[in-house]
């Protein structure tokens, strides 16, 4: 007689339920060992068959895992998940449901998990929920320009005792209000800008506050979007902002260079120029498509036959479009 396993053995080594063992079989996907005359006293299932299946079980797992398994990884929602993919434009490969099974699946591969994780991290993590470097009660912002008496620059910085001033050349420290009261002071520019209403979401960027654009980015945030329209904090060494997307107006203050310097550090969104205008903007958008009824079935067949939504299969051809 062949090598087999009982029904529980099989069980044991496909990781499901009894009945799903006679269920396979019934599919055809593993046989019962012909014995005619019950001497094995109960049914049993050919060693090759299951061992077969055992493998093609752990190529399908080792291909990836579903984007639900991913979410449930990372405690999101799989929405957040295919967002994170477009964004990112990773081809994620499909394969089928189960073993046999004609419906298909994403498979993201551990590299991929890993991209997406970060992606993931980084949006949860940097965005602010207001503008921290403002402060009202002096109507200034942290790290602001100021002229002092007509052609020092100085930043605006709080010293070792949480004090508002500028910290000066010789490393002496001005307060805010003595530079106020004994000496001229004038903002290189203004920190207000009218409150963009139009456009939702935001373009999020970090800058390390080692880096020489640091201070730069910071100007032409104030001078360009003013405090209203970003959030802005420093923490762990970098300034962590997030942009109100919308249009807005150039000045004189920014330089032509300033434009590429903000794209380095962009972390999600974009901004162009257009005119003497930067019009800050999401990367991704919704475009609805108008089809022929006979088009569309013809989309829904294909969608249906990778086990995809329409939306689902048509993002996952758009991203492999751009890729190749």
């Amino acid at each position: 007689m062949q090598p087999s396993y009982t029904a529980a053995e099989v069980a044991r080594v496909l990781g499901c339920s009894v009945p799903t063992v006679y269920g396979y079989a019934n599919k055809g996907w593993i046989r019962k060992v012909d014995d005619p005359h019950n001497l094995s006293g109960s049914t049993r299932f050919v060693r090759e068959d299951v061992d077969q299946l055992k493998a093609e079980q752990e190529q399908l797992h080792a291909a990836g895992r579903s984007i639900t398994e991913v979410a449930k990884q990372f405690g999101v929602y799989p929405q957040k998940v295919k967002e994170a993919i477009s964004a990112l434009t990773l081809d994620i490969q499909s394969v089928p449901l189960t073993v046999h099974s004609a419906k298909q699946r994403y498979a993201v591969t551990k590299e991929q998990e890993q991209e997406i994780g970060a992606y993931l991290k980084q949006q949860k993590s940097t965005r602010s929920k207001r503008n921290h470097l403002y402060v009202p009660a002096a109507d200034v912002a942290l790290y602001q320009s100021f002229l002092l008496a007509g052609e020092q620059p100085v930043r605006l910085k709080y010293n070792d005792q949480k004090e508002l001033g500028f910290f000066l050349d010789d490393n002496d420290f001005l307060l805010y209000l003595e530079a106020l009261r004994s000496y001229d002071l004038e903002p290189r520019y203004a920190i207000h800008q009218e409150k963009q209403e139009v456009q939702q979401g935001f373009t999020d960027l970090v800058v390390p506050t080692g880096k020489k654009a640091f201070y730069r980015i910071l100007d032409v945030l104030y001078a360009v979007c003013g405090v209203e329209n970003f959030n802005a904090e420093v923490r762990n060494g970098q300034l962590v902002a997030s942009i109100r997307n919308g249009q807005y107006p150039l000045n004189e203050f920014v330089a032509k260079d300033a434009l590429r310097i903000l794209r380095n550090y962009i972390q999600s969104g974009k901004v162009v120029s257009e005119g003497n205008h930067w019009i800050f903007s999401r990367s991704d958008r919704t475009v609805q498509l108008v089809f022929k009824e006979e088009v569309y079935e013809e989309l829904v067949g294909l969608a249906e036959a990778e086990g995809l939504s329409v939306q689902e299969w048509a993002l996952r051809t758009l991203i492999k479009k751009r890729v190749n």
